[in-house]
C-alpha cells in the first residue's frame, strides 16, 4: 500500500493525478442506474453492466457538480459517537484519518447494507454524500449488496492547493475494486469495473468534529 501519512505524501499524490486523470471523469457518479434496469444501482463507481435478462446494457457515468461551500454548513444529523479520537482532531493527520474513516463507512453502507452511516458525517452540501447515502438506502430496499469493498485507499494525503476558508482540502487515491452487486440469493444484479482515481474531499471542522463538504474528482 502507498503511505498515507502526512509527511511524504504530496509528490506521490501530484503523480497519481496525473498517471489517472484521463479516467477521473467516470469515478464519482456514486447512484447512476444501469439503463434499462431499474432494480440495479451503481456503486461509486464507474462503467457498470448488468447481467440479469438477455442484454447488457453498460453507462459511463459523469462527474457530479457541487456547488460553492459554505463554512456554516452544519451536518444533517447527530454526530456519530463512533468516529475514531484521532479522526476527530483539528489537525492535518485528524482529517487524513477522518476521510479514511468516512471511506470506510461508504464500503460498510454497501457490503452490510446499511443505511444512515454517511448523512451524520456529511453537510447538506455534499451532493455527492447524499448520492452515497441513497445508494445504500436503494440496496436496503432491494436486499441488495456489493459482495467486496467498493474501494481500496492507496493514498491519503492534505492537497496541496490553498482551500476555501474554512476549510481542509484532502486527496484520497483509491482503487475501485472490480466486484458484483448480489440480491438476497446471491445472485448477480450489476457487474462493478474497477478503476483507480482520486477524489479530492473538503472537510469543514465543527465543534463536534469533522463533515465532508463536498467530494469532487480530480481532473
Amino acid at each position: 500500500m502507498v503511505g498515507d501519512t502526512i509527511a511524504g505524501t504530496r509528490v506521490g499524490v501530484r503523480h497519481t493525478r496525473r498517471r489517472y486523470a484521463a479516467t477521473l471523469a467516470a469515478l464519482i457518479a456514486a447512484s447512476a442506474m444501469v439503463a434499462g434496469c431499474t432494480t440495479s444501482t451503481a456503486g461509486p463507481g464507474v462503467t457498470t453492466t448488468a447481467t440479469s435478462g438477455s442484454s447488457t446494457a453498460t453507462t459511463t457515468p459523469t462527474a457530479t457538480a457541487t456547488s460553492t461551500p459554505s463554512a456554516t454548513t452544519a451536518p444533517t444529523a447527530a454526530y456519530p459517537a463512533d468516529v475514531p479520537a484521532e479522526a476527530r482532531a483539528n489537525t492535518p493527520a485528524g482529517a487524513i484519518a477522518f476521510a479514511k474513516h468516512f471511506f470506510g463507512l461508504v464500503n460498510r453502507a454497501y457490503t452490510t447494507p446499511q443505511a444512515g452511516l454517511l448523512t451524520p458525517l456529511s453537510t447538506a452540501n455534499c451532493k455527492t454524500c447524499a448520492a452515497f447515502e441513497s445508494t445504500a438506502a436503494d440496496f436496503v430496499a432491494q436486499s441488495q449488496r456489493y459482495d467486496r469493498a467498493a474501494v481500496s485507499i492507496l493514498e491519503v494525503a492534505i492537497d496541496s492547493d490553498p482551500p476555501p476558508a474554512g476549510m481542509t482540502l484532502v486527496d484520497v487515491v483509491v482503487d475501485q475494486l472490480p466486484a458484483k452487486v448480489i440480491d438476497s440469493k446471491g445472485s448477480t444484479v450489476t457487474a462493478i469495473t474497477g478503476r483507480r482515481g482520486v477524489f479530492v474531499v473538503q472537510l469543514q471542522f465543527a465543534p463536534a468534529g469533522w463533515a465532508v463538504d463536498t467530494i469532487q474528482v480530480m481532473g
